[in-house]
């Protein structure tokens, strides 16, 4: 009766800690939003870039082709992109619901903009 006890304990904390997602903090501004998904794309967190993107699945095909190019790097590449930093050129608020943020990081060196909106999930780029 013990040993089924202390069965049942352990298969239920290895259970919970197997359920365990990542939580990231939702963005409370463009600023964040955009920054948040830049900094994931070039660390190659793509699970934490995609909670920051707007759920649908063309934005999903963005996303996708940003993982392939990035995975496609030599690992040089990708070390350089994780070592880069985020330049921002500008954010410009269009209306209470939508902003553009201009960017560029210190590796490429390529201005960038990402389209974000507000909705019920707080802020999210929107690749589209």
């Amino acid at each position: 009766m013990i040993m089924k006890k202390i069965c049942f304990v352990f298969c239920l904390m290895g259970l919970l800690s197997c359920q365990s997602s990542p939580l990231f903090e939702p963005a409370k501004d463009p600023l964040e939003a955009g920054r948040y998904f830049v900094e994931s794309c070039l660390k190659g967190e793509f699970k934490e870039a995609q909670f920051y993107v707007l759920k649908d699945s063309l934005n999903q095909l963005h996303l996708d082709s940003i993982s392939e190019s990035y995975h496609q790097l030599d690992k040089e590449g990708r070390q350089q992109l994780r070592q880069a930093s985020i330049q921002i050129n500008n954010v410009t608020t269009l209306d209470s619901n939508n902003a553009v943020l201009q960017y560029q990081n210190s590796f490429e060196k390529i201005a960038r903009s990402v389209k974000i909106v507000r909705n019920e999930h707080g802020w999210q780029v929107n690749l589209k």
